[in-house]
């Protein structure tokens, strides 16, 4: 590509903003070199970020395939944020290519890198390159990112390949032992994707005994049903009835998939679960042509044969 002058080169560049020719554009800029460099770093480090985020993404790919390793480092430490909200939704996708182009070189600096934008901001396309570390630094960041839901299943993807380290941090988050919040909106999310997370990975029945107080009387079903789902493997028989008290406290509140999801766990474990079962039917004490039977309660009951429906 000599033939080609530093004003082609420009336009080539411009090109980027082609819906048809641009990913041509960003073939044809990496061959020509070094020369490309410094027009793309200007778009991406000195132009503005938009709402259509392409461009500056296609710019971000072409210096990665030309090692431009210290422009794309730079794009972390010196690009501030747009305040517009739409603006930076759109810039989301350029930094999560910028950091997947990074990983051509897993190096520390790097890492940290990453680790600080993510702290600022964080994206998908920044957790998968962080988790590609797989390093147990990142393991705070990722809890705080289980409160969002837009990263919040690359988060818990990252997390289960650290499983110990995941158990443990999660233990000591839900015994108020982190810098996380136990309070609000955003605590009850974090601590639904942590109860599916202990679920998926397992605990010993000393991190069960830490964790079943927090997560037992939680108000949430879906947190709940996973916390029970994780103790049946390892909880004590004393614990059952505590276990099983707190499906039907949540119970009005299953969708009809958890609800399938209880009746099953219950028929599992019918020998633990028919005491506390009828023990929640007496406490109930209602009449039979009272019974409300579009209840998941009730329909529970009657899945598990401890109520007649006539």
């Amino acid at each position: 590509m000599s033939q080609i002058d530093d004003s082609q080169v420009r336009r080539l560049v411009c090109a980027l903003d082609s819906l048809a020719e641009g990913d041509l554009a960003v073939d044809l800029l990496v061959a020509c070199g070094e020369r490309a460099i410094a027009p793309l770093e200007e778009l991406l480090l000195l132009g503005a970020a938009r709402t259509i985020a392409l461009p500056r993404c296609r710019a971000a790919r072409a210096l990665g395939a030309l090692g431009a390793y210290k422009t794309l480092l730079a794009y972390f430490e010196k690009c501030n944020l747009p305040s517009d909200p739409v603006v930076l939704f759109s810039e989301d996708a350029v930094r999560s290519t910028v950091a997947r182009e990074l990983l051509r070189w897993q190096s520390q600096e790097v890492f940290q890198t990453l680790l600080r934008a993510a702290a600022q901001r964080v994206t998908i396309g920044m957790i998968e390159a962080l988790d590609e570390f797989q390093s147990v630094e990142t393991v705070p960041l990722l809890f705080k990112t289980l409160e969002d839901d837009l990263c919040r299943n690359a988060a818990m993807d990252a997390l289960c390949k650290t499983p110990k380290q995941t158990v443990d941090y999660a233990v000591l988050s839900l015994r108020g032992k982190t810098e996380a919040s136990l309070i609000g909106p955003a605590a009850s999310r974090r601590r639904r994707a942590t109860a599916a997370l202990l679920r998926t990975l397992g605990v010993s029945r000393e991190e069960w005994q830490e964790m079943r107080g927090a997560l037992l009387e939680d108000e949430d079903a879906e947190t709940v049903v996973n916390t029970v789902a994780a103790g049946f493997r390892v909880a004590p028989p004393e614990d059952f009835p505590r276990m099983i008290q707190a499906l039907f406290r949540v119970a009005d509140k299953l969708n009809w998939l958890q609800e399938d999801e209880v009746i099953h766990l219950l028929e599992e474990h019918r020998a633990e679960a028919g005491h506390a079962a009828m023990q929640i039917v007496n406490n109930l004490n209602t009449p039979e042509q009272h019974r409300n039977w579009l209840s998941p309660t009730w329909r529970i009951l009657w899945h598990l044969g401890y109520v007649n429906r006539k």
